[in-house]
Order: structure tokens, then sequence, then C-alpha cells
């Protein structure tokens, strides 16, 4: 039990799972992951604490039933891509932009202020996205993730197997598996590589962060200093919540 200090609960929709997030006094102090749109096994993860608010941000399909059964735990935030942010995007279609991924620039400007940060989501797809030392969002990119070039190699050609390719794998495949594991692999880390550099380049002293389920294999691959932030998407979800652009303009900087 957290007693009664206020909390709230903080809910990252994804396209296969949720993850929680449970804050108190601006800190995480309990996170889970629970199927999507199961309410009973938030109420499991929640064990009797009463969040005083609820942000939610969902990648997946809208789920109006499981946000009518959290609003009777809490009132709820439904957290778009255009909600308002401290983080002023330069970003021409905010309607399209997914929550994850202002949540990720938000949760970067927050862990980095004053600092030019690149935010790295390792999940379904790849998605790069840049906040300088002004808290701006200056824009991003989007490439497949591992499991998507897996895919598509195997569903878009007529023999070649789907491959799941492991962290160690050489870089030169000797035979059809181990080089489609090669390319998936390295084909991927190098990519990473060559945004990171480009973007260092313009701006010297740039924070790298990584987050999302491949976070981990990239950072152990890469290994300059880049760091794995599981909870980035949760922290911005909760800065996020509390954002009131009539009280605040931006990050401090």
């Amino acid at each position: 039990m957290v007693g009664h200090t206020p909390t709230e609960l903080v809910i990252d929709v994804g396209n296969s799972s949720m993850k929680l997030g449970l804050f108190s006094r601006g800190r995480i102090v309990a996170r889970g992951i629970v199927p999507l749109g199961d309410h009973a096994a938030v109420d499991r993860f929640l064990a009797g604490r009463q969040p005083a608010r609820i942000a939610i941000g969902s990648v997946a399909k809208p789920d109006g039933r499981f946000v009518e059964a959290m609003g009777h735990r809490a009132p709820v935030n439904v957290i778009t891509g255009d909600s308002p942010s401290p983080v002023r995007s330069l970003y021409t279609t905010l309607n399209t932009l997914g929550v994850d991924r202002l949540a990720n620039v938000v949760g970067a400007a927050v862990t980095f202020p004053r600092r030019a940060v690149l935010a790295i989501d390792l999940g379904t797809c790849i998605t790069y996205d840049l906040v300088d030392e002004l808290a701006i969002h200056r824009g991003g990119v989007i490439s497949p993730g591992l499991r998507m070039r897996a895919q598509a190699m195997h569903r878009y050609s007529a023999r070649l197997p789907e491959v799941a390719p492991p962290e160690n794998t050489a870089v030169l495949g000797t035979d059809t598996v181990t080089s489609l594991a090669s390319g998936i692999h390295h084909g991927a880390m190098l990519e990473l590589m060559g945004y990171i550099t480009a973007f260092r380049q313009q701006h010297r002293g740039m924070a790298v962060v990584l987050t999302g389920g491949d976070a981990p294999r990239a950072v152990r691959a890469l290994k300059s200093g880049i760091f794995a932030h599981p909870t980035l998407t949760l922290i911005g979800l909760h800065a996020l919540l509390y954002y009131d652009p009539d009280r605040s303009s931006a990050v401090d900087h």
C-alpha cells in the first residue's frame, strides 16, 4: 500500500498488451503488463490502491468499454497524439502522431531538460523522435521493426522462411537462415547507428534513450553509452496527464 499519498494510474495501451504504471509524488512506485482490455487484471495490479486520476494512451483500436470501466475507478484522461503538450512540435500532422511517440518525446524532454534527445522506440516499428535543447520536437523517422522485417521477407517471397534472429548472430551468414538473421538484426543495428551518428552531428552532446521491447537488445549491441528506459512512455503520459497549457508553456529550459 502507498498509504494516503495520492497516486495516479497510467495505462499505455499497445497492440498486444497494456503497460501499467502507478505514480506517487511524480515517481513510478509499481508497474506491470496485463492483457488488452482486461480491467480485472488492472484491479489485481492496483491491489486495493485507489488512484486519484487515470491516464490512458492507446495506439490500438479505441476500446470504449475499457475506458468506461476505468471511469468507475477514477476520473480518466484519454491522451492522444495531438493532446496539449509541454513540448512544442514542428510535426505538421499531429492528428496522425501516435500517442506513444508524443509520450516518448515528452518523457525524453522531462528526463533530459535543456539537452537535445533522440528517443528511439523499438517495437512493431522503430520510431525515432528528436527533441532539441529548447524542448522543440523537430520531427521523426519510422521504419520497420525486427519482427516486421522478418515477417515481410517471409510473406513477400516464395521460399524464404520466417526467422527470429538471435542477438549473437554473425554478420556474415553461411546459409539462408543465418543470412536472414544477419540482415534483420545487423541491418536494424546499423540503421540505428547511422541515425544516431547523423543526428549527433547536428546536435552535439545529444542524449539517446531507447524504449520498447527490443531496446535491451539494441543497447547491448550498440555499446556506446546509450541506455534503455523501459518506463519512458509511461513517464511521458504521466507528464501529459498534468500538463495545463494555461499555466505552463514548455518543459523547463
